[in-house]
């Protein structure tokens, strides 16, 4: 293998790891306030907020092969 920029073949391919995290967080829900509501009056609209805040993470991981020249350290 030989490196675009300068031409030489002291070249490495090295691995590397990208980790990203994404995250839903859950808002007021309207069918548990109307069956609080139904239940418990009006009070009972505060049951909405029951799990409020709460959510799924995600996490990806990827993993890429980077070629690097010894000599000029470009990357590829």
């Amino acid at each position: 293998m030989r490196c675009p920029r300068c031409g030489s073949e002291h070249v490495i391919c090295q691995s590397t790891q990208e980790t990203t995290t994404s995250s839903k967080t859950k808002g007021f829900g309207c069918i548990k306030a109307c069956l609080g509501y139904l239940i418990f009056s009006i009070p009972g609209i505060l049951c909405g907020l029951c799990g409020m805040g709460k959510g799924k993470t995600k996490t990806t991981t990827t993993t890429r092969m980077i070629n690097i020249c010894q000599n000029c350290g470009n990357r590829w």
